[in-house]
């Protein structure tokens, strides 16, 4: 047995034991009234919803002849099968035996020999998209480098809503870390998971769709293109954009500015660094929000913001009935011993997802 296949045995165990059928099994279905924990289904349904309703959205859009939503909902699918099947089978890559990072636990639908639920592969056009939508609707993208101002506030807005999320998980067994190839945390979370896939991934997935799916629309040779064409040229330049994606998430990773500066990844350093990288794009992002956008009530049933209103409701409601099994905790483990998230850190997105979600473009 590898090391690596040893390491997902060990946190199978800690997540109390899979099916055979579902490590042996590229698809696993197993009845949704059986799952470890009844918050499992919350989220299933609530991202799968999420995701679906996102791309009846952007299909709209598309038919609409507005390419640039459809193009960012199917690039966030290959980034998410970029991204996620690596670092589920890292020893197929080359990386050291040692090398897996975390586990989910068995939920309804699992894919990739119990890797991967459907509910995680639903996660990036869900919340990724909404957040994309939010920004772009709130008018941050046009004016002056817009496109660089929005995705970085594409980045703050998925932080804030992901990280509910993403503190509130390993509680209730969604899924579990190794921990021992993290260098810091906050709580129950990896900080890499927090600025790398909470922050920077949306970025990098911003950034490739805006520059390369709307040359599907400006690579004409002729003056009117047939629909086929049309088509076939946004497919293509939509999956640049997803594969080229990861590649800009690596470049812009706090690990790669620090190997390229010579400086060493201690947990302070990386604690030091994320704190300014996500301060300095939360105060450019207030920013724009507050002179592109105003306070309004309106459009709160739509697309982005009715379901990250509805995301941050279901969350409101799944942390407070967390509230006992949080308070009781000791050295940050519950009694059922998994680790717990940082409610100060929740309260303070929870806050910062209620203004994103009360403003509108001006």
């Amino acid at each position: 047995m590898t090391e690596t296949a040893l390491t997902f045995s060990q946190l199978v165990e800690r997540l109390g034991g899979f099916h055979p059928d579902n490590i042996e099994s590229w698809v696993f279905v197993k009845s949704p009234f059986t799952l470890s924990h009844w918050t499992m289904n919350i989220i299933e349904v609530l991202l799968i919803f999420g995701a679906v309703w996102g791309l009846r959205h952007s299909l709209g859009h598309y038919r609409r002849g507005d390419s640039i939503y459809l193009g960012f909902w199917l690039a966030s699918v290959i980034f998410m099968l970029a991204l996620e099947i690596p670092v589920y089978f890292p020893e197929k890559l080359g990386a050291a035996d040692n090398a897996l990072f975390f586990i989910h636990n068995e939920f309804s639908v699992q894919f990739f020999f119990g890797r991967a639920p459907l509910y995680i592969l639903a996660l990036y056009p869900a919340i990724m998209y909404a957040a994309f939508v939010l920004v772009r609707q709130a008018g941050l993208f046009e004016q002056r480098w817009g496109v660089i101002m929005g995705a970085l506030s594409v980045g703050i807005v998925h932080h804030v809503f992901y990280e509910v999320f993403d503190h509130f998980g390993p509680q209730y067994g969604w899924w579990t870390w190794n921990y021992a190839n993290f260098t810091s945390s906050l709580a129950s979370v990896p900080v890499s998971s927090m600025v790398g896939f909470a922050f920077t991934g949306p970025i990098a997935l911003t950034l490739a769709t805006s520059v390369l799916v709307p040359k599907a629309a400006s690579t004409s040779t002729q003056k009117v293109d047939s629909t086929r064409q049309k088509n076939l040229k946004f497919a293509m330049y939509t999956l640049l954009a997803g594969l080229l994606t990861p590649v800009i998430f690596v470049l812009l990773t706090l690990n790669t500015w620090f190997d390229l500066l010579g400086i060493p990844l201690t947990p302070r350093s990386e604690m030091m660094g994320s704190v300014i990288l996500v301060t300095s794009a939360l105060f450019i992002s207030l920013r724009q929000f507050m002179a592109q956008t105003k306070f309004s009530a309106q459009g709160l049933l739509m697309f982005s913001r009715g379901y990250l209103g509805l995301f941050l409701i279901v969350f409101a409601a799944l942390w407070l009935y967390a509230m006992p099994d949080y308070l009781s905790a000791i050295d940050g483990m519950t009694t059922q011993g998994s680790p717990i998230g940082s409610l100060p850190y929740v309260a303070g997105c929870m806050a910062l997802a209620v203004f994103f979600l009360s403003r509108e473009k001006r």
